[in-house]
């Protein structure tokens, strides 16, 4: 092969030997100019429209991937971008539906003719626009004005660009009174003392910023809201920062729901975020399930998500996958226990586990070199929402974080990926600042760049696109099919005849979800006799509803019918289409 040719393959694999990180993930102006771009080159295979606006007056953009009458087929929605960290889901949308509509596959060709796709890859666009603005920080909230620590006053207390680098990370001040350590595996990482160890707290350790209105809290009251994804229905977060005054009180959240409710099609619903339900499915919990309300799988349903877990790991062959749990308020676990649909989220993409020799020793980082290495980020997960937040180990009075500083081994993993994927621009070096909170301590500035943790450089998404549309198909492939077969007429004398038929479902998965009558948001399988004038039902019903049928289960349904002429039996519910047949009886 030429070496320029070989080159280029290299890049394009996204192995080169150097990647500056993430500077290519699309705005939200770009979205729509992709979207809409593939609408214009498909037409006929796929349309674009606006399920509804954001906060901050930005569309949120639905493709529509199918050929013939989308309504009329089920379906699958593809969301991203509802936590607004989550670039990388994005993209990762956005070329699956690049991919899917340019290939040539026969059984891609097969699937657009029977199913449709829906793909909405940036349902919080506000809190995504910080990618691309200045100073960039890491956002959960959307536009909405909202006063955060209850002091009558709205967006007081934001981040604050203590070193001029444009970028919000981390503050580390030398406090007797901090939580916080320096690593013994790198000296960029801080991690909480551990008392059994002997380990005695050295720093306090807060966003980038001050405590302007000075209440002892730091970057606590920053422009914009409410976190999307903790303003579902399910398991709804009250009273916890970013989710908002009520369930569904964003114009992001309602769109979504809306389109989720009046699309009956949608058979599962696919999310690339920061959680994971695909490379180890939720099993069943009798205990779960015993009271009212729902916390966990139901029977049918856990078996399923089984089936589907190992049709991913099969398909995407992505292995060591992170512990990410759902969180509460989020629109997955929405999706299937208030609207009944089988619900499925991952975040595309983690740092591979790297297994090096003295995995566990301290190392030395690179010497001198801004920027060099990845140390991980304590930002995506500190605060709840845009403008900081509240990281645990603070200043006197400030309040903890929902969670600790992710600053363990998933930080520890991720910089040893960085250093060997040799990324530049990732991580900022410690380096001292004059902080007027902190007058005579010292204090620095420094760690992960914002977004860089979850959003790898945009071309190593490449392989985990081709992988996801991979895993696509073959649940789209294994969806529910109706079939009426074994349809027979017998006359039993003179105007009277007996008409049987058999609906069965040739799909490897239900018809759809068991939680689905449950919720009875989801519409049962329908069997119907359609009669020509004159014709009249003695017995048997002219309508049957039943419950999901399973892979390969089957229901015989006969009727006597007097009269004479064209008689329609149809079959079948919107999660996996309809079957007719006509008959003529004599």
């Amino acid at each position: 092969m030429p070496k320029r040719l070989f080159l280029h393959a290299l890049f394009a694999l996204g192995i080169n030997s150097a990647h500056a990180q993430t500077s290519n993930y699309p705005t939200h102006a770009q979205v729509g100019s992709r979207l809409t771009s593939l609408a214009a080159q498909h037409k006929g295979t796929a349309s674009v429209s606006s399920i509804g606006k954001s906060r901050g007056d930005r569309d949120i953009w639905v493709l529509t991937v199918g050929k013939g009458d989308a309504a009329k087929k089920p379906a699958v929605l593809i969301t991203a971008g509802i936590d607004g960290t989550h670039l990388a889901g994005t993209e990762i949308a956005l070329q699956m539906a690049e991919k899917m509509l340019a290939s040539s596959a026969d059984s891609v060709k097969k699937l657009l003719d029977s199913k449709t796709f829906y793909f909405i890859p940036s349902v919080n666009p506000d809190a995504q626009a910080q990618y691309a603005a200045k100073p960039r920080y890491e956002r959960h909230g959307n536009n909405t004005s909202y006063d955060e620590d209850r002091d009558g006053h709205l967006d007081e207390d934001p981040v604050e660009d203590l070193n001029n680098d444009g970028l919000i990370t981390m503050v580390r001040v030398e406090d007797p009174t901090g939580t916080f350590v320096v690593s013994k595996d790198d000296p960029r990482v801080l991690v909480k003392a551990d008392p059994a160890k002997g380990e005695t707290g050295k720093y306090l350790y807060l966003t980038e910023g001050t405590d302007n209105d000075k209440d002892g809290v730091f970057n606590e009251d920053g422009p914009g809201g409410v976190a999307i994804d903790k303003n579902f229905t399910f398991d709804y977060p009250i009273f916890t920062t970013g989710a908002g005054d009520y369930a569904a009180s964003e114009l992001e959240t309602q769109a979504l729901l809306r389109f989720l409710y009046t699309h009956p099609g949608i058979f599962a619903t696919l999310t690339f975020g920061p959680a994971n339900n695909l490379s180890e499915a939720p099993r069943f919990d009798p205990a779960k399930v015993a009271k009212r309300i729902l916390t966990g799988p139901l029977a049918k349903d856990a078996t399923v998500m089984d089936q589907v877990s190992k049709l991913y790991n099969a398909r995407t062959g992505l292995k060591d996958a992170p512990s990410m749990p759902q969180a509460r308020g989020n629109f997955a676990q929405t999706a299937y226990f208030h609207a009944g649909r089988f619900s499925f989220t991952t975040p595309g993409w983690w740092v591979p586990r790297i297994e090096t020799r003295g995995d566990s020793t301290r190392r030395t980082p690179p010497s001198g070199a801004p920027n060099a290495g990845g140390a991980p980020s304590t930002t995506p997960s500190a605060p709840a929402r845009g403008g900081g937040g509240r990281p645990g180990g603070g200043a006197t009075g400030s309040t903890p974080a929902p969670a600790a500083p992710a600053t363990g081994d998933e930080d520890l993993r991720f910089l040893k990926w960085a250093d060997r994927e040799k990324l530049t621009g990732v991580y900022t070096n410690w380096t001292p600042v004059r902080h007027p909170d902190f007058p005579d301590q010292k204090v620095e500035v420094g760690g992960l760049v914002p977004f860089a943790k979850l959003n790898p450089p945009v071309s190593y998404l490449t392989e985990a696109a081709d992988k996801h549309l991979i895993f696509l198909t073959g649940l789209s492939g294994q969806m529910p099919e109706v079939d009426l077969v074994n349809v027979k007429t017998e006359s039993l004398g003179p105007g009277l005849s007996r008409v049987t038929a058999t609906i069965m479902n040739k799909g490897l998965l239900p018809t759809y979800a068991e939680i689905g009558d449950r919720v009875r948001f989801v519409q049962k399988v329908k069997t119907e006799v359609k009669l020509s004038n004159g014709q009249t039902i003695t017995s048997g019903r002219r309508l049957n509803l039943r419950a999901a049928l399973g892979a390969g289960e089957k229901e015989e349904y006969s009727w006597l019918i007097t009269g004479a002429g064209k008689v329609t039996i149809e079959a079948g519910c919107p999660t996996a289409g309809t079957k007719s047949v006509d008959v003529t009886i004599r």
